[in-house]
């Protein structure tokens, strides 16, 4: 039935929603992330740059008091080195400074766009409800005519079921498909379509003569029999 395979769909298409809505708050998130990791490693480079002056510092002090040439040769070499390594950690740590204020930036941005799409999500969720509730009105309606259907078939419409069982080799009743008979395709006239509408008295095709039922009905019971099996 196409309403019940519609009610069906509804909590797979909200899954879609809110998984897209997860995903965008994940990117959102994974600028924070980054920024927080860059932040961290400028910091952890500025406490090495610290460590490596007051090697420096140290090793100058050395220097002036050494009396070997060698020894003095050594340690500035060393303290050069330092040096170096203060000058590129210095560099590096501003690249990251940098790049956490770009990353702060874009974390803003994504923040403020997720701001509509979480109200679209929000729409979208009492859109479901209110549509598995109408849904769930006409399915329970149109059961209702159905069983009314079977309800009022009095015995010449079984007698015609049965008599017709044969000769339209075991589908005596067919769908009323726009203005033409299911069974064969021939056109139905108004009054026998009024009939099939109000489900009031047994319409059938003049052509075939199979029994027509409104085509809601008619996908209802074929739905049913493909999940529950041939029925005896």
């Amino acid at each position: 039935m196409v309403l019940r395979r519609r009610l069906e769909s509804l909590p797979v298409e909200l899954g879609e929603q809110e998984t897209r809505y997860s995903v965008l708050e994940a990117e959102a998130e994974k600028h924070l992330v980054e920024r927080k990791r860059a932040l961290s490693w400028a910091q952890s480079l500025e406490n090495d740059v610290r460590d490596w002056e007051a090697r420096v510092e140290k090793l100058e002090q050395q220097i002036r008091i050494l009396r070997d040439a060698g020894a003095a040769q050594v340690a500035r070499h060393e303290a050069e080195q330092h040096r170096g390594e203060i000058a590129k950690a210095e560099e590096k740590a501003i690249v990251l400074l940098e790049k956490a204020e770009k990353l702060a930036e874009s974390a803003v941005e994504a923040k403020e766009g997720l701001a509509p799409e979480l109200e679209e999500l929000e729409l979208f969720r009492k859109t479901v409800v209110a549509d598995e509730v109408e849904l769930q009105e006409e399915i329970a309606f149109l059961q209702n005519c159905r069983d009314t259907l079977f309800q009022k078939a009095h015995r010449s419409g079984r007698d015609l079921y049965e008599k017709l069982m044969p000769s339209r080799k075991g589908r005596p009743v067919t769908s009323l498909r726009g203005d033409s008979c299911g069974g064969c395709g021939m056109s139905v006239a108004p009054n026998d379509r009024i009939k099939v509408a109000k489900m009031a008295s047994i319409a059938t095709c003049r052509s075939c003569s199979r029994i027509l039922v409104q085509e809601e009905v008619w996908d209802s019971v074929r739905e049913e029999t493909s999940v529950e099996g041939p029925r005896a």
